[in-house]
């Protein structure tokens, strides 16, 4: 399965308008250069996952996702 969820609602690639929530497609969805191009795009988060991982993500009704953001501050800047 490959999981794709845009940085930003509404960004398109490959013909689709991707939006910020992650969505789930099947492996053929997509050819090898669409595969590549949507990897490279930096608006866009993609993941590709095993069967396994994409059957526990399925049993689990609010799943983590990774954090992209910067790390906050620690300690003062005094």
């Amino acid at each position: 399965m490959i999981r794709i969820t845009a940085r930003r609602a509404g960004f398109r690639r490959c013909g689709i308008a991707h939006p910020a929530e992650p969505i789930d497609y099947p492996f053929d969805r997509f050819d090898e250069g669409e595969l590549k191009k949507l990897q490279a795009e930096n608006m866009l988060i993609v993941e590709v996952l095993d069967d396994e991982a994409s059957e526990s993500a399925a049993d689990d009704p609010a799943p983590l996702k990774p954090h992209r953001g910067k790390a906050a501050p620690t300690g003062s800047a005094a």
